[in-house]
């Protein structure tokens, strides 16, 4: 999940996939979770859930405006089939997590850490070029990468995924891009407009809406 969602994405981004676009299609994993586990028969996600995730997603689409105006995409372009794959590798990967459920928690987010970590030294030595430039910026990245995603993200994600449906887990994702668009107001000071301040309710509204018991 880590190793080729991560390093599919970067790879779209350098081949020109703008980020809005790309983090529009990670706003649609949720609705690729639901829809494969509906095709799966592994239960079938109710009206309130199918509603949450539209109302997320169209929220999503709100926040993201600025960001998609402009952008000129090519639909059967390199950079657009790595920015799906990766979508599908999360999407499997977060399904995957229920079969590691008796699994110590400590000891399988090492296993797939490691793992991650040969896919992406793998797509460096492939695709990418080694550079280390020993800078502040490169440190905090780093350290960001590994202690924020790597092990409290990605640990929190598996324990999620071991005490509730993957729906409702998933669901949680509408959130990234209206929280990432708050802290680039916040530390970078871009601006906010009422266009995507509604995105944000709506995002927040399909969450709340999706989590809730099965109608």
């Amino acid at each position: 999940m880590m190793g080729l969602y991560l390093s599919l994405s970067f790879l779209a981004i350098a081949q020109g996939l703008p980020a809005g676009i790309m983090a529009l299609l990670g706003a649609l994993q949720p609705l690729f979770t639901a829809a494969l586990m509906l095709a799966r028969g592994r239960g079938s996600p109710s009206l309130s859930t199918w509603c949450g995730l539209l109302i997320g997603f169209l929220g999503v689409i709100l926040v993201l405006l600025p960001r998609l105006r402009g952008a000129h995409v090519e639909l059967a372009g390199y950079a657009n089939i790595a920015g799906l794959l990766a979508i599908a590798a999360l999407t499997l990967g977060t399904l995957a997590q229920r079969r590691l459920a008796g699994e110590d928690l400590s000891v399988a987010s090492c296993v797939q850490n490691v793992g991650a970590m040969l896919v992406a030294g793998l797509a460096v030595g492939v695709v990418g070029a080694a550079r280390w430039d020993g800078s502040l910026v490169l440190w905090g990245s780093l350290a960001w990468s590994v202690v924020v995603t790597s092990v409290l993200a990605q640990g929190l994600l598996m324990w999620m995924m071991r005490h509730s449906d993957a729906t409702h887990v998933t669901a949680l994702l509408l959130l990234v891009p209206p929280v990432a668009a708050s802290f680039a107001y916040l530390a970078f000071h871009e601006t906010l407009t009422g266009l995507q301040l509604t995105g944000f309710a709506l995002a927040l509204a399909g969450v709340v809406l999706a989590r809730r018991v099965a109608l």
